[in-house]
């Protein structure tokens, strides 16, 4: 230790950066809104025909069933607003 710094000092610095990392993480805290939990619910997607269709997929684990789910299904479209997407993309 050096001559300069007594134990009362140096406890007296610990005990400064303890208080100016507790300020910090309580700063951070309310500011931040870490403390609040990510709002659950509906989501902001629009449901099309497609998401509909998706959501309304039966219940049931019987082969046959699935395989009727799986025949509805249409993928042809999925990537039918890849280029809108692919547009709006450079102004953000």
């Amino acid at each position: 230790m050096s001559k300069n710094l007594k134990p009362g000092n140096v406890l007296l610095i610990a005990v400064l950066i303890a208080a100016i990392v507790v300020f910090a993480l309580v700063f951070a805290f309310f500011n931040f809104n870490l403390g609040e939990k990510a709002q659950t619910g509906e989501s902001s997607v629009v449901k099309d025909e497609q998401v509909q269709k998706l959501e309304t997929l039966s219940d049931s684990d019987e082969i046959g069933t699935i395989e009727t789910d799986i025949d509805s299904t249409n993928l042809e479209n999925l990537d039918q607003e890849l280029n809108q997407v692919d547009q709006e993309l450079p102004s953000l």
